[in-house]
């Protein structure tokens, strides 16, 4: 079976704040051009908490104008409450796209992960991706709370970002011995070609909007039986990934809208979920090597 790539795709704003509907358009283009299947906004990419409803309900509209059925649209409907993922997917829903995404608040605010999520997929008018990624809220769950929710009818799939190869066999195994359907696609950019070889579906990557052909080759590859050249190409999407992201993660969001920029794909750097002041005057040299040197692969 083809192995499915998706772009967890950043938000391009412009200097002032506004969204950047030129770079969107451009950006997508490219995705559409290197061969993507999807692209997923208002994820932990998009920076999804940062902005009020207008500006998410604007985003929706010009990102299925701009893909215009040539890719699937998934959206992101997570919230700091279930309550408030409820009315993000009520929301959202005036809107066409394929599917919703959703990922748990903060384990904290979380009494019941399973019951959280099987409301959501209750309620939701087309299907649901579960955004798993235990780095950022928090909430791990166990094989048979993943049984609960990979049972349910409207459950798509899962992006695993758990950076947990042990659970990544698990599900793999437990939804071939109970028949189950929903597709596991892996989140980490630096695992996707083993998860791939493993038997996974696809991907769905943060580094998706710079990185869109050489995930697309790693794809490919894996389709091919060629296995080899995916991992040639892994190891240069880790190289750079470490380049535009920084030694420690610095410059996750700035790093790559401003890899963007230099292309000549969006307006501005500007992100909303990191200190501007991390993208130094050394780190935007740094990047800009790090774009040249991979020029051919960015396209």
């Amino acid at each position: 079976m083809r192995k499915k790539v998706y772009s967890a795709s950043v938000t391009p704003l412009t200097e002032d704040g506004d969204l950047d509907v030129w770079g969107l358009n451009r950006i997508f283009e490219r995705n559409i051009r290197h061969g993507i299947d999807g692209v997923f906004i208002l994820g932990t990419m998009g920076e999804w908490s940062q902005f009020a409803d207008e500006f998410r309900g604007r985003l929706i509209a010009e990102s299925a104008r701009a893909i215009a059925g040539r890719a699937e649209l998934l959206v992101g409907i997570t919230a700091a409450s279930t309550a408030r993922a409820l009315e993000n997917l009520r929301r959202a829903s005036a809107h066409a796209f394929d599917s919703y995404v959703l990922m748990l608040p903060p384990a904290s605010g979380v009494a019941d992960p399973v019951r959280t999520i099987r409301t959501v997929l209750d309620a939701a008018d087309r299907p649901v991706y579960y955004y798993h990624c235990p780095p950022n809220n928090g909430v791990n769950l166990s094989l048979s709370q993943f049984d609960a929710i990979m049972a349910h009818p409207n459950l798509k799939g899962i992006k695993n970002s758990a950076s947990n190869m042990w659970l990544r066999r698990e599900l793999l195994l437990m939804r071939q011995e109970k028949g189950l359907k929903a597709a596991l696609l892996e989140g980490q950019e630096w695992a996707v070609d083993e998860a791939l070889v493993v038997g996974c579906d696809g991907m769905l990557c943060g580094m998706g909007a710079l990185g869109s052909k050489i995930m697309v080759g790693i794809a490919r590859a894996i389709d091919k039986g060629d296995v080899a050249e995916a991992v040639r190409l892994q190891n240069r999407f880790i190289r750079l990934f470490h380049g535009v992201y920084g030694p420690n993660l610095e410059t996750v969001w700035t790093g790559q809208k401003y890899a963007l920029k230099y292309l000549g794909l969006c307006a501005s750097e500007l992100a909303l979920a990191q200190e501007m002041e991390t993208l130094t005057e050394s780190r935007k040299r740094e990047i800009e090597a790090c774009v040249e040197a991979f020029r051919e692969e960015l396209d």
